[in-house]
């Protein structure tokens, strides 16, 4: 006889004492997720299981059990893919899922190398190296954007080393190299266009969590803000301060890349 699931994910919940409430979710993190979906979304928003999978609607290979998790982590944040997780969504066992990858971390490195084959803009060798260069930033600029978590796989000092990572690197290495650097200086130059990819992503994986913790809009909190610097008389001879408070992050982002970027690509390759 199959036991009451967790109203969440699924997962087969322990045996309860009989006394208070029934228990409805396996984990504190399931219960936060159903929370903010039915904050955001609705009282009669559905968890995010797919329907059939308790009868065998399965993932019928690799590639498809990664798009599964990087479904799941564009949708619910890079905590709520775990092994047991991802197997139920696929509707597979765990064993299941540990005869594709190994673990975990394994399976955060195939979900960034799918994002990233997918994301690769073409090679166009015949633009000018300052374009090409250009082009290779707004393609990742663009996956943070799209895949918010794939920022937390990549930005540490020991990122996954898949083919497409690599391709990653070897594509701006090698505009840099054509354009005088020698290898050492290249890869600098690299680092110093990712991190600063990375660095304006994190403004926009900062606002997403805060918006799903529950936190004020932007709009209301910068007001409020503004509002108590100007009572402490620190808005005087700032009026950048005004200027930021009423802009959108949403909206402002972008251009505020677009005008570092063109800034930063001069530094690299002059005109």
């Amino acid at each position: 006889m199959v036991g009451p699931r967790c109203a969440e994910c699924g997962t087969e919940l322990p045996a309860g004492s009989g006394r208070g409430r029934p228990r409805r979710y396996c984990s504190r993190g399931c219960q936060a997720r159903a929370y903010r979906r039915r904050r955001d979304r609705g009282r009669t928003a559905t968890s995010w299981r797919r329907a059939g999978t308790a009868d065998g609607d399965r993932a019928t290979g690799r590639e498809e059990l990664i798009r599964t998790a990087v479904r799941l982590a564009d949708a619910d944040g890079l905590d709520a893919v775990t092994v047991r997780a991802v197997a139920h969504r696929a509707g597979l066992t765990t064993d299941a899922v540990y005869r594709w990858t190994r673990n975990r971390d394994e399976l955060l490195a195939a979900m960034a190398e799918h994002v990233l084959r997918a994301g690769r803009p073409r090679d166009r060798t015949r633009q000018p190296p300052r374009e090409r260069l250009g082009r290779l930033a707004r393609a990742e600029w663009s996956m943070y954007r799209n895949h918010p978590w794939l920022l937390t796989v990549l930005a540490r000092t020991r990122p996954p080393t898949g083919p497409a990572v690599l391709a990653l690197v070897d594509a701006a290495v090698e505009v840099l190299t054509g354009a005088g650097y020698d290898v050492p200086d290249a890869f600098a130059g690299y680092l110093t266009l990712s991190g600063y990819v990375q660095g304006m992503a994190l403004l926009h994986v900062a606002e997403r969590a805060e918006r799903d913790a529950g936190a004020a809009a932007w709009g209301t909190w910068s007001a409020r803000t503004l509002a108590l610097l100007e009572q402490t008389g620190r808005t005087r001879e700032r009026p950048w301060l005004a200027a930021v408070a009423t802009a959108d992050p949403d909206r402002e982002l972008d251009r505020w890349f677009e005008f570092g970027l063109a800034r930063l690509l001069d530094g690299l390759i002059p005109a």
